[in-house]
């Protein structure tokens, strides 16, 4: 007896409202008497099945229990289905979309998932994450050439605990061989991504146990960082630019259509590079160690194409 049949049987049970043991019978190619058998075992784990006699008789349901699925939320009940259609976007191949359609009053097809980049490499992306997914399921060590934040190509041995989506970017959370510590790699960094072939003996709940640090809150590869309050001017045409990286706690658009704005920035090596891509279209008001540093950035890139 499968899970997945019987969690279609009940499905099925709660969308026809009743059906005959030999229809049922058919559609799960199993005979009739394994469909009694089946009735028995759900009802004695307390689903409230009944048989119905007569001519248009057969196996069904009751309403209440059919009824108990409005105990969520609507809200709730989508929050399920877009979840779903998430991991389905990345070959996660979850057969439940349709069962857990049954859980929403609304039309399930207002959402599309798709984590892949807009480049024609976007099913790397998908090859990639399947492969990690099946090194954390069969708890296996990954092997990988990294790119770091400095530039600089390593090696990589870990023992992978979980995948992350966080900042507009999926990061493999794991414990890292040579580091001997809990890090976090982004999969758009990685290249001849590997299993070794041995098993990941380093848990998550173990060296977190043992007096390991979670970095869960820090910046991938750099740690916890403070905040900078940053005053900008913004051109029309790049202020999507800024939403899509900073959330402005402030904004006030002028008549040519630029906007002065207020954003946090994290005192990173990497903000005065992303802010010197906006290039002529975003002049930095405040703080004044931020545009001094731009305008050095801005100095030194001209001296390349000289």
């Amino acid at each position: 007896m499968q899970i997945d049949q019987l969690f279609d049987f009940v499905y099925v049970l709660i969308d026809k409202k009743r059906v005959t043991a030999k229809e049922m019978a058919k559609r799960f190619n199993v005979s009739v008497r394994t469909i009694y058998r089946w009735v028995d075992a759900l009802s004695v784990s307390g689903i409230p099945l009944y048989s119905v006699k007569g001519r248009n008789g057969g196996i069904a349901i009751s309403e209440k229990f059919a009824m108990d699925k409005t105990l969520l939320s609507e809200e709730d009940r989508l929050a399920i289905v877009s979840s779903v259609k998430a991991l389905n976007s990345l070959g996660a191949n979850i057969q439940t979309e349709q069962k857990i359609s049954y859980l929403s009053s609304s039309d399930t097809d207002w959402l599309e998932v798709d984590f892949a980049p807009w480049s024609p490499e976007g099913s790397e992306v998908r090859t990639l994450f399947a492969t990690l997914k099946n090194s954390i399921l069969k708890k296996l060590q990954v092997a990988f050439d990294y790119c770091s934040t400095e530039g600089k190509i390593e090696r990589k041995i870990v023992h992978p605990w979980k995948l992350l989506f966080r900042g507009q970017a999926w990061y493999l959370d794991a414990w890292c061989s040579s580091k001997k510590e809990e890090r976090f790699f982004k999969l758009s960094r990685m290249s001849k991504v590997s299993q070794t072939g041995r098993p990941a003996t380093v848990t998550q709940k173990e060296y977190l146990a043992s007096g390991g640090q979670s970095k869960k809150d820090s910046y991938p590869g750099e740690g916890k960082k403070s905040m900078i309050k940053i005053e900008a001017k913004v051109a029309s045409s790049k202020i999507s630019f800024l939403l899509d990286s900073f959330v402005c706690s402030k904004m006030k658009v002028h008549k040519d259509k630029s906007a002065s704005v207020t954003f946090l920035a994290p005192d990173t090596p990497w903000l005065c590079d992303m802010l010197l891509s906006f290039g002529p279209n975003m002049k930095i008001i405040s703080p004044e160690s931020i545009k001094q540093k731009i305008i050095a950035l801005a100095k030194e890139t001209i001296k390349v194409y000289k």
